[in-house]
């Protein structure tokens, strides 16, 4: 059954993490009606379903927002949210730890209080029609129905390009080395002050080296464990190679990365401080670069690196470049102390489309440039830019729908 939404003319947002959360709020401010699509039955994206518990991006070095407007209020309504919330030195940088299911509930609750959103779960695009430069029509499908949404703007927050690539496939980069995804379980049962510092480091390299004995699997060499948000917890991170086979493999993959983890977890138990310890929660697998839009500029690592600014910047970002090597692992590199750079409006736009833009991780960028620009405060800023300016383009369609008056 296909059935035509009254919600003619609005800004569909596709995808509910970090930028597509954005994107829809930021429209609905703008006096837009919005339609967000989100593939899963939750609301948070990678934070939500991949248990992200340091929210990056959000601070200069110097512990300062970054970037005003949404992703403040975002940091704000979460620390009100949770005592526990808090900021947080991480290396060089500075992140808001949070734990993932406040997250999730802080942003669905503020959905919830914008009354221009109508929000379909369990849903994703599946047709995309386009005339010229604009796009006309996309289809929805849900539970076996088709919805067809006739829109005034396109928003592609999926994070890895999923409405563009119905478009194009050759729209969208998936060439070259791609960043290693991630795994993460939360654990509890953990004495206090286990991995407070260099005792986190020394497990940490326990890990590595019982790898290289092969006690543990070889991905554990770049396995890393971090301090929870209660006093007993940890959250297990681990380094999961992909290729291009991901998509057709997601779940091969996620059933190796469930087991790797329930061993280490099997391993630290023989460790005093970690006796007590148990799998509380796992997270699903979290894509890092999932492809990036061949866009109408490049964000490179030179404008990273040379603290590059843009007549149309959207947004400011100083989190290091942050590669994940698919052989070496993490690799950090900080960008010079009080610097930081701007993303063009023009690295999320297509050439030849006026009303489509794709938002968070699926940016046009170099794969330097993303490991720096995909993090979440970035991706709420550039979601807030890219909802603004579809507000503005439904305004003047409404506009230019309207009936002439007649002459008296």
């Amino acid at each position: 059954m296909i059935e035509h939404s009254a919600n003619s003319r609005a800004v569909v947002v596709c995808g509910a993490g970090a930028a597509g959360l954005a994107a829809a709020i930021a429209a609905a401010r703008g006096g837009a009606r919005v339609v967000l699509v989100e593939a899963s039955s939750r609301l948070g994206g990678t934070v939500t379903h991949a248990l992200i518990h340091t929210l990056a991006g959000l601070y200069d070095d110097a512990a300062h927002f970054i970037n005003d407007g949404l992703p403040r209020e975002l940091a704000e309504r979460l620390l009100a949210a949770d005592s526990r919330t808090r900021v947080r030195k991480l290396g060089r940088a500075w992140v808001l730890s949070v734990c993932p299911n406040v997250y999730e509930r802080t942003v669905t609750q503020w959905l919830a209080e914008e009354s221009c959103i109508t929000v379909f779960t369990g849903a994703q695009v599946a047709q995309v029609a386009r005339s010229g430069p604009h796009i006309t029509q996309l289809t929805c499908v849900a539970s076996g129905d088709a919805r067809l949404l006739t829109p005034a703007a396109v928003i592609d927050a999926t994070g890895t390009a999923e409405v563009i690539r119905l478009l194009d496939d050759a729209l969208v980069s998936d060439e070259g080395p791609r960043s290693a995804g991630g795994w993460i379980v939360r654990l509890r049962g953990v004495a206090p002050g286990a991995l407070d510092f260099p005792k986190g480091l020394a497990v940490v390299r326990t890990l590595r080296e019982a790898a290289g004995r092969n006690e543990l699997p070889a991905e554990c060499s770049h396995a890393w464990i971090d301090l929870g948000i209660e006093p007993d917890e940890a959250f297990l991170k681990l380094f999961v190679p992909i290729d291009q086979s991901w998509r057709e493999r997601h779940g091969e993959i996620s059933r190796t990365a469930l087991a790797t983890s329930l061993a280490i977890i099997d391993f630290l138990r023989q460790r005093p401080d970690f006796a007590g310890a148990y799998l509380q929660q796992s997270g699903s697998l979290g894509i890092r670069d999932g492809g990036r839009i061949r866009g109408r500029y490049v964000l490179t690592a030179y404008d990273v690196r040379r603290s590059a600014t843009f007549a149309d910047a959207v947004c400011r970002c100083a989190w290091p470049i942050e590669y994940w090597d698919p052989q070496r692992g993490a690799m950090v590199e900080y960008l010079p102390a009080g610097s930081s750079y701007e993303i063009p409006m023009r690295s999320l736009q297509l050439d030849g489309i006026e009303n489509l833009w794709a938002v968070g991780k699926c940016l046009s960028a170099e794969r330097l440039a993303h490991a720096s620009a995909r993090v979440v405060g970035t991706c709420w800023a550039m979601g807030q830019a890219a909802g603004a300016a579809a507000a503005a383009m439904s305004a003047i369609q409404e506009c230019r729908d309207e009936p002439v008056p007649a002459l008296s």
